[in-house]
């Protein structure tokens, strides 16, 4: 039997029990449950730092692909939470084990999955997992909405001006700011600069470049960072027109207006949130209602009025109206040979005309060194795409070229496995109706030792038809998407010259998956 121990522990829970005890116990249950003889492999499978939550991790994939590759006969774990505490995930990882035969160990829970009442007692321990997972979750929450209600630093990096320092107030102490003047000196620098010239962002980003400012690191500032520390509102004094200013934004207000004097810096928990993109988490800026804006504990260095000039200066500076020019059809979706999305600039000609380029914001900002990406005209590459589609509306067969998995109908590569499967029970039964006819001879033991060998083999030939019937449904899926996605390409395109230029990138944006640019070919998928 090939074993497969699982183990994972948070880097952000401390008291997780370490993989290597985990496995330590698993082996232990092995050698003591299974006869030495019937132990084939053990084979490790370990995440380090991932949270309960998330089931996309390396060693939890790795398994998975161990298992439909019939690798593994027995999963073993220390205990259920280790795979998730999600009931929809645990029941989407549990039927993947039944799908494909396999034993499932939890070794501190003590179930016993083949038995009704060893699954229901899984499920129930899922559900307490669950459970406890919300339960710390809340009990987080409510220390560090006390924490920034009382005014104290709640984690994470500091905000520009600032240095994390500790606080004891008697028997416990706290985190809080205290001031870095260098990068005060730093922040109102750039404020002043870009208020003094009407900046934009953008008009800001170049005005940097152009002029050797960069992040206290020593890198290129970008548009992004920029905004992020115009915007910081920590070192704003509390005054009652900031107080005015989060209420009207829909804040939770966690002190009353009065208290609001000007003489503290402002703490806010709340401010961002964990989201899901491309199957990988990334912070974003929460919706404000879901801020908690609290007097806070350090001093200020920013006046109210220089903050409402950045934020005035942020709107004056939007607009919503239709762009001047069109936009180029790859604007969004062009890549880089260096991996990062290529961004677009403008230059205004003599004669009034406008030249569009895609350049790589990597090399902009981080030098030749570390992207050698040079400048291209937009009308160059768009008119490569144009082709692409061109060729596609008079010949809709050319689309397989450019999307994937439609040249490649799943086949039927079962029947084989079958008829070796049957062939093993027909031998089978013919055995056991002459070991019926020579139970008493010493020919007995032959037929019994036969009848084991072909049972093993159907056992085997069974898992890896499960296995492989699994595959080719998966495999069909991908076929019917792709061809899906086939039909809606050809009959976008099939009036694309006719289309609006917003229109025509629109389309384009939706119907491009990826676009790579190495400096002298485009590589297009759709």
């Amino acid at each position: 039997m090939n074993f497969g121990i699982y183990g994972r522990k948070s880097y952000f829970v401390d008291t997780s029990e370490s993989t290597q005890m985990q496995f330590d116990v698993c082996k232990e249950h092995i050698r003591l449950h299974f006869p030495e003889e019937e132990i084939s492999s053990i084979t490790l499978y370990e995440d380090d730092g991932y949270v309960r939550s998330d089931m996309d991790r390396p060693g939890m994939n790795q398994l998975k692909e161990d298992i439909a590759a019939g690798l593994i006969d027995c999963v073993i774990i220390y205990k259920i939470d280790r795979i998730c505490c999600d009931m929809m995930d645990f029941c989407v990882f549990y039927s993947f084990l039944k799908e494909h035969e396999i034993k499932f160990i939890t070794v501190k829970d003590g179930i016993d999955t083949t038995t009704p009442l060893g699954e229901a007692m899984m499920y129930l321990a899922v559900i307490f997992s669950g459970l406890e997972v919300r339960t710390d979750s809340l009990r987080i929450t409510d220390n560090m909405n006390h924490l920034a209600e009382s005014g104290f630093w709640c984690g994470g990096r500091a905000p520009i001006g600032y240095n994390i320092t500790t606080v004891d107030l008697g028997p416990k102490s706290h985190k809080t700011l205290e001031f870095n003047q260098e990068e005060i000196d730093y922040k109102n620098n750039l404020i002043r600069i870009f208020l003094d010239n009407n900046f934009s962002l953008q008009n800001m980003e170049t005005y940097c470049k152009n002029n050797g400012l960069t992040t206290l690191n020593g890198k290129f500032l970008s548009t992004t960072q920029l905004y992020s520390m115009f915007t910081s509102p920590h070192c704003v004094e509390d005054t009652a027109a900031m107080y005015d200013y989060f209420e009207a934004k829909g804040c939770q207000m966690t002190s009353p207006r009065e208290e609001w004097d000007g003489s503290h810096g402002i703490i806010i928990y709340g401010r961002t949130m964990e989201k899901k993109v491309n199957g990988k988490k990334k912070h974003q800026l929460a919706p404000p209602e879901n801020w908690r804006v609290s007097i806070g504990y350090h001093l200020p260095y920013m006046k109210a009025e220089t903050y409402f000039q950045l934020q005035a200066q942020f709107g004056h500076n939007i607009f919503s109206k239709k762009p001047k020019y069109d936009l180029p059809l790859l604007k969004g979706s062009l890549r880089c040979k260096c991996g990062r999305m290529m961004s677009m600039s403008r230059k205004k000609k003599v004669d009034g005309s406008v030249s569009t380029w895609y350049y790589c914001p990597k090399r902009m900002r981080s030098g030749v060194d570390a992207c050698d990406m040079g400048h291209i005209k937009s009308d160059l590459l768009d008119e490569k795409v144009l082709d692409v589609f061109r060729e596609i509306k008079h010949d809709p067969a050319a689309i397989r070229k450019y999307v994937k998995g439609i040249d490649k109908k799943p086949k039927d590569n079962s029947v084989a496995l079958r008829t070796k499967m049957q062939q093993c029970q027909d031998k089978i039964e013919k055995l056991t109706a002459a070991l019926a006819a020579n139970s008493e001879s010493a020919a007995a033991k032959y037929i019994v030792n036969e009848i084991e060998k072909l049972d093993c083999e159907y056992n085997n030939l069974k898992r890896k038809a499960a296995s492989q019937s699994a595959e080719e449904r998966r495999a069909a899926v991908k076929y019917k998407n792709a061809m899906e996605k086939r039909d809606e390409i050809i009959r976008l395109l099939d009036d694309f010259d006719n289309f609006s230029a917003d229109e025509r990138n629109a389309i384009a944006r939706d119907v491009l998956k990826e676009c790579k640019w190495d400096g002298e070919t485009l590589f297009i998928m759709l």
